[in-house]
């Protein structure tokens, strides 16, 4: 009977259902057939998958990123990112990584990178004598640190499915994220020395010093979220909130450069992306009744185990499952739906669940600039204005980039571990 739900499910996607209501539409065929009182099971399993202190740090994150871009701090972040590395071979594209890793601190998402400080980045690399699709694949791909590096989006999310600590999870994506950023940098220095990039001068004492004063509000950001989970002094949601309070006073109070027809612009657009995500968790909840009833997990980890016990292979087969996913569903929905099947064979082969968790984040995300429902990919191509097609010749490379980080993450355990036992309490 689960291959009714599964049909249903994959030929809704296929006929364009919106991801939320084909999960829902097989998840009540599976309960019609399969079980009684389904009206009531199906409203309980909803509200019960929404009614969450953790999933409130979702909403507050996306307005703090929202309100960060109002303030037009990706300016101040690009000039001083601009100060520290304009000198590496590459140039702009070096200041565009360092950059994304400083913004990354505020958003929580790739897509909230993309949209704030992408076309500045762009624009600025055009100008300097780098081909366009170039800029906007870098932009696209150093993107993809936002829901890694803390504060993050889908870590919350895979957080709340698995019920570990968030402020492990969160604090446990720090050191991947610069290592990813230290790959895509490694990889512009060769490809800028291949095509003759420019590079500018090193930037005095003084250049640094103004443009770190003039970044210093939005440094703080990252520095104030870190600092409250990290000590245990107030949980990720509560750290959510106090970033909107910090986003509210730099644009009303400091830099004054939002009106309160902006802030509900905000808010609005928020809640209609914010909206649309949590329609998703709460039809997954629906469908994951559906998977736990038929032991999907325990069937799926038992198939896998019967073929190998091998840790390396196994691992790369579930990295492979995301990746093939991320070319067809939204990264929401991946999350939710394979998170519970794919960490009970995460705990049999003896991952730790925090290391699982970075890992899974990281190779859904790649799946944002993978055809052909990518919605980084579509995203930089539409407020970059470049060509599919070129985008995608020049994005490829970055993903191997970046799979190489994640095969670091699957493999070096201690990469993600061992900062939050070292800092967590």
């Amino acid at each position: 009977m689960i291959s009714v739900a599964w049909i249903v499910f994959i030929g809704l996607i296929l006929i364009g259902f919106p991801v939320a209501f084909a999960l829902g539409g097989s998840s009540v065929i599976m309960l019609l057939i399969d079980s009684t009182n389904t009206n009531i099971t199906i409203v309980q399993k909803m509200v019960n998958g929404l009614d969450s202190f953790t999933l409130l740090a979702i909403p507050f994150f996306m307005v703090a990123g929202a309100l960060m871009t109002e303030t037009s701090v990706g300016d101040k972040i690009f000039a001083f990112a601009d100060t520290l590395v304009r000198q590496f071979d590459g140039g702009l594209a070096q200041v565009n990584i360092v950059a994304s890793v400083i913004t990354a601190g505020m958003s929580g998402t790739a897509v909230n990178d993309i949209s704030s400080i992408g076309p500045i980045e762009v624009r600025a690399m055009e100008k300097a004598g780098f081909d366009r699709p170039f800029a906007g694949a870098i932009t696209a791909a150093s993107s993809a640190l936002g829901p890694i590096i803390p504060p993050s989006v889908p870590l919350v999310l895979i957080g709340s499915i698995m019920g570990v600590s968030i402020s492990r999870l969160l604090v446990g994506g720090l050191i991947p994220g610069i290592a990813m950023a230290i790959i895509l940098m490694i990889y512009v220095a060769f490809i800028s020395r291949k095509r003759h990039y420019p590079k500018k001068n090193a930037a005095t004492f003084k250049e640094i010093s103004i443009s770190f004063v003039k970044a210093i509000p939005a440094l703080l950001m990252p520095v104030i979220l870190m600092t409250g989970f990290m000590s245990g002094f107030v949980t990720p949601t509560e750290s959510a909130c106090l970033a909107v309070l910090y986003a509210m006073f730099l644009g009303f109070i400091f830099y004054r450069n939002i009106s309160f027809k902006r802030f509900w612009k905000c808010i609005a657009d928020t809640a209609q992306l914010c909206s649309t995500t949590m329609l998703i968790i709460a039809s997954a909840a629906v469908f994951g009744l559906v998977i736990t009833q038929q032991q999907i997990p325990q069937r799926l980890a038992s198939s896998l185990l019967a073929l190998t016990n091998n840790y390396y292979i196994i691992v790369l087969m579930m990295m492979l499952i995301i990746l093939i996913l991320g070319c067809l569903l939204e990264t929401t929905a991946i999350m939710i739906i394979m998170t519970p099947i794919l960490m009970v064979i995460a705990q049999r082969i003896g991952m730790n669940l925090v290391q699982f968790g970075v890992l899974e984040a990281l190779v859904v995300t790649i799946g944002l600039y993978t055809p052909p429902v990518g919605v980084g990919m579509f995203l930089t191509c539409k407020v970059c204005h470049i060509k599919t097609q070129s985008f995608l010749r020049e994005i490829w490379p970055m993903v191997i980039m970046l799979l190489i980080a994640a095969m670091l993450v699957a493999f070096i355990p201690g990469l993600v571990t061992w900062l939050p036992d070292l800092v967590c309490r």
